[in-house]
């Protein structure tokens, strides 16, 4: 219960903070039997799932992580031959990352797990009460984007 002059998205962020912790350890494990740590994991997922071609940097941005450790796990990814960069008309230095076969191999393996464990965690959830989840948390998420002060 929050005290009478707290704003409701300071529990939204407490909640959310909270859930991130739980979802980092539940999630560790879905990449493992593919050798991929859950960072590497994560990065291999934006790379898999991208509209268009990421960069490091716009992949860091996304996930709120540096561009260095961003850089540092799509090397390892690289030298494992599930990613490669390919070059980016918009940009000489920035090279845009794509998945290989392997790449996308192991992603639908860690998938496949991440399916049956999703169903597991959900079992008594709607998919609507997920998707109003979602959507409000990527509105939250795109007005702090957007939020420079």
């Amino acid at each position: 219960m929050l005290p009478d002059d707290d704003h409701p998205l300071a529990e939204l962020v407490d909640e959310v903070l909270r859930c991130h912790g739980r979802l980092l350890t539940a999630t560790a494990n879905l990449g493992t039997e593919d050798g991929l740590t859950g960072a590497q994991l994560l990065v291999l997922t934006t790379v898999v799932r991208a509209e268009r071609a990421p960069t490091v940097p716009q992949i860091g941005r996304s996930l709120g992580h540096s561009r260095q450790a961003v850089q540092r796990l799509a090397d390892t990814l690289t030298e494992r031959g599930l990613i490669e960069a390919v070059d980016n008309p918009d940009h000489k230095r920035a090279r845009r990352l794509v998945p290989t076969d392997a790449g996308r191999r192991a992603y639908e393996s860690s998938n496949a797990r991440s399916r049956d464990w999703a169903a597991r965690v959900t079992q008594d959830m709607t998919p609507a009460e997920l998707t109003a989840a979602t959507e409000t948390l990527r509105r939250l998420r795109r007005r702090l984007e957007a939020d420079n002060h």
